[in-house]
């Protein structure tokens, strides 16, 4: 028994140096990997209609599936993370700029009529402290910037993490029924037979947050659309295709639709100005806080509020990724506690029969 005993926990020493061998060794790529296996797991049906055009020829369909991979999302996503790790710092160091230098207001924002006034008043009364404001653009301010900047660096490090991307993506493609039914196994083992609830609900969690983020974007592409159009914007379709780009990251939008605002404001059209920032807050920004948890909860179980949270608390702790991460981790929480208290619920509701049973006989 003792020997049984020992044989056991050597085992378990011996496996867990393994995992932790493989983990070390992955560790450098794990981004990757997670990134390749999403874009899979979203484009499936599309690769299987590629296979079933190809005849069944796995390795073609599999190249083609890269090939529209590396020109429709994965240059665009590193020629945009390379211009944001560019431009965020040049706006907040003009920013910074304008706070240090007291943030004097131009001499036509000072002439509008009570707006002018109601600026006039407020600085003299101290509600807008230039000390204070640059004090809270350090605190608070600067740790968002610089997690933008290291995630747009992160995301769009080069060449080489694209390659990466798209070869990892060509094998989960070629071998993906492979893998699913060694991963379902694994499930099994794991699970205790509950595998495909599992993968279902995991799957179907990774479409919903994906295309609920696609379609956020667009969303807010049409919306920031509408006021551009309004206001009078030149290059409205590239604006708003900035829109629905930008909209992928925190803050995005703004980008867009702050610096159309500046430059109205120095062509001497403040209530357009005006208009487009309070649009761009209201309009725009409820897109995203609203619309994205509302399109993702509908193709999956999780609460709106656990969607809610999945979305942000993924996207603070995982950076981009965790825009997915964090709602599947979720998912798979609640179906295990779900499944784990299965039973006790069948249990629950079984008593009162016997008890009535055994009533009925006394």
């Amino acid at each position: 028994m003792l020997r049984d005993r020992i044989d056991v926990l050597i085992r378990i020493v011996f496996g867990a140096i393994i995992l932790l061998g493989c983990y070390m060794v992955l560790e450098p790529f794990i981004t990757a990997i997670l990134f390749s296996a999403v874009l899979t797991v979203v484009s499936w049906p599309f690769y299987m209609r590629a296979r079933s055009s190809f005849v069944g020829h796995k390795t073609l369909s599999a190249s083609l599936m890269i090939g529209i991979m590396i020109v429709t999302i994965l240059i665009p996503i590193y020629i945009l993370c390379a211009v944001l790790a560019q431009q965020i710092p040049i706006v907040i160091r003009w920013v910074k700029n304008w706070i240090v230098s007291g943030m004097p207001i131009p001499d036509w924002v000072a002439s509008l009529p009570y707006v002018g006034e109601s600026l006039a008043h407020i600085r003299a009364e101290g509600f807008i402290n230039a000390e204070n404001i640059n004090s809270f653009f350090q605190t608070a301010v600067d740790p968002v910037t610089s997690w933008l900047v290291s995630v747009s660096l992160g995301v769009g490090n080069g060449l080489l993490q694209i390659l990466l991307v798209a070869f990892i993506s060509f094998f989960f493609y070629r071998d993906g029924e492979f893998l699913a039914v060694n991963i379902k196994r694994m499930l099994d083992k794991v699970s205790g037979g509950l595998a495909d609830e599992f993968s279902s609900i995991l799957l179907n969690t990774t479409r919903s947050v994906v295309f609920g983020v696609i379609g956020t974007a667009i969303g807010q592409g049409l919306v920031a659309a509408i006021g551009f159009v309004i206001v009078g914007a030149p290059g409205v379709v590239l604006l708003s295709f900035a829109v629905c780009v930008l909209s992928l990251i925190p803050m995005g939008p703004p980008l867009v639709w702050l610096p159309v605002a500046l430059w109205l404001f120095a062509t001497g059209s403040p209530g357009s100005a005006v208009f487009l920032c309070l649009w761009g807050v209201l309009a725009v920004s409820s897109v995203d806080n609203f619309l994205k948890p509302l399109l993702i909860s509908r193709g999956t179980s999780l609460p709106l509020a656990l969607v809610f949270l999945g979305v942000f608390g993924g996207l603070l702790s995982f950076g981009f990724l965790g825009l997915v991460l964090g709602p599947v981790f979720l998912a798979a929480s609640v179906a295990m506690c779900q499944a784990w208290l299965r039973p006790a619920v069948r249990r629950a509701r079984k008593t009162p029969k016997v008890d009535s049973q055994a009533a009925s006989k006394a």
